[in-house]
């Protein structure tokens, strides 16, 4: 047993901050030093929804993402956002998406004219590069957007127009040095539907993507979702994502990572370290002391690993008791043990939570799990 507060969340309820029928091993008083409170910051910008916003940060794979569901906005991180904002109404909203999504995945929000995509940078490590007369067309409801993009040497210039209409003078993104946190933003918007279209004028522009606001409050959600990606490519990655963090500044993190590292036979304990890597990068960049939520997949059925898939559940799980930059030196990082709510789609897939690949989620199961997460993450 540790000597810090201790949860091994088994389903059920949340109240008064510990899971109904919760497994909970405690050696010390929530309420004295040292003790684990680790969505302690969440919950705090829970509670001033109303006058600013609370900020949901994912980093993930596929189904982050939304690989799997039958459109665009019925991934978990969507439907969390949305089963939250039921749950503690009184604030606005904000919405992040990429300039690409992965193939298969419908209805994605923003249309380009062409570009190269890029997978190693930007905001969910996605960029795009864009040359002269391509552009990339954005519909939001909301009353305003910003367009994120790199800001380099050798940059070009991109052009703006909202409903039709040009707005400001065209955007340069030349710079002296690297900004990877570069970001045009509209003026106030009247409530309601907008299109914003982005015209590269000269190339290159490195476009990221879009994120838009409806109202100056409420619970906002940043999915830096990519389909395939590992904990290995968030962690040698950090100096192209981490740096959009000083914008997005968020009070919760959601790692939805392991998985495909499992997959492809990486090492659980190099996937240890690489989860601890991406948190150290997330609070040196983000300014806010975020809580983190550590999503613990059930064993998938893709492929054949070498590896024993319960010992990445122990690594996942190691990463939250040992972590110890939280208030008064507790954890800060929360394990979501999904494994522990439903059944593993490898051995028993009845229910159709997850698609006949066993690895992506449907929308039921896409629905299952942000109802679940919704009820793990209420103060």
């Amino acid at each position: 047993m540790t000597n810090r507060r201790t949860f091994m969340r088994a389903g059920g309820l949340v109240a008064g901050g510990l899971a109904v029928g919760a497994v909970v091993a405690e050696s010390a008083r929530a309420d004295s030093p040292g003790a684990d409170l680790p969505l302690l910051t969440w919950h705090a910008a829970l509670a001033g929804r109303r006058w600013a916003p609370a900020v949901i940060a994912v980093l993930g794979s596929s189904t982050s993402e939304g690989v799997g569901v039958s459109a665009y906005g019925r991934g978990y991180p969507h439907l969390l956002a949305d089963n939250l904002r039921t749950a503690f109404p009184g604030g606005g909203s904000g919405d992040y998406v990429a300039a690409w999504g992965t193939t298969g995945i419908r209805d994605w929000p923003v249309v380009t004219s062409g570009g190269q995509r890029i997978k190693t940078a930007g905001w969910g490590l996605k960029s795009l590069i864009q040359s002269a007369g391509q552009t990339a067309t954005h519909r939001f409801q909301g009353t305003g957007v910003q367009v994120w993009f790199a800001a380099q040497p050798g940059g070009g210039r991109f052009a703006v127009t909202i409903d039709g209409v040009p707005v400001g003078a065209p955007v340069r993104t030349d710079a002296a040095a690297t900004d990877r946190d570069a970001r045009w933003t509209s003026p106030a918007l009247p409530r309601g539907e907008h299109t914003i279209v982005v015209t590269c004028l000269t190339g290159p522009v490195g476009l990221h993507g879009f994120a838009t606001v409806d109202g100056d409050n409420g619970i906002r959600l940043v999915n830096g979702g990519h389909g395939g990606r590992t904990s290995g490519d968030f962690a040698d990655g950090a100096a192209s994502w981490a740096p959009r963090l000083r914008t997005v500044q968020p009070h919760l993190v959601i790692l939805q990572l392991g998985v495909n590292d499992w997959r492809i036979n990486v090492p659980a304990e190099t996937m240890k370290t690489n989860f601890k890597s991406i948190i150290a990068a997330v609070r040196r960049d983000s300014g806010t002391s975020p809580s983190f939520v550590i999503y613990g997949s059930p064993r998938v059925s893709a492929g054949r690993p070498d590896q024993d898939f319960a010992r990445f559940t122990q690594a996942w799980q190691e990463v939250a008791d040992e972590d110890t930059g939280g208030p008064g030196g507790g954890s800060a990082v929360a394990y979501f043990d999904l494994a522990a709510r439903q059944l593993s789609p490898a051995a028993d897939n009845s229910l159709r939570l997850y698609n006949d690949d066993r690895l992506h989620v449907t929308d039921r199961g896409a629905a299952f799990t942000a109802d679940a997460l919704a009820t793990f993450l209420s103060p």
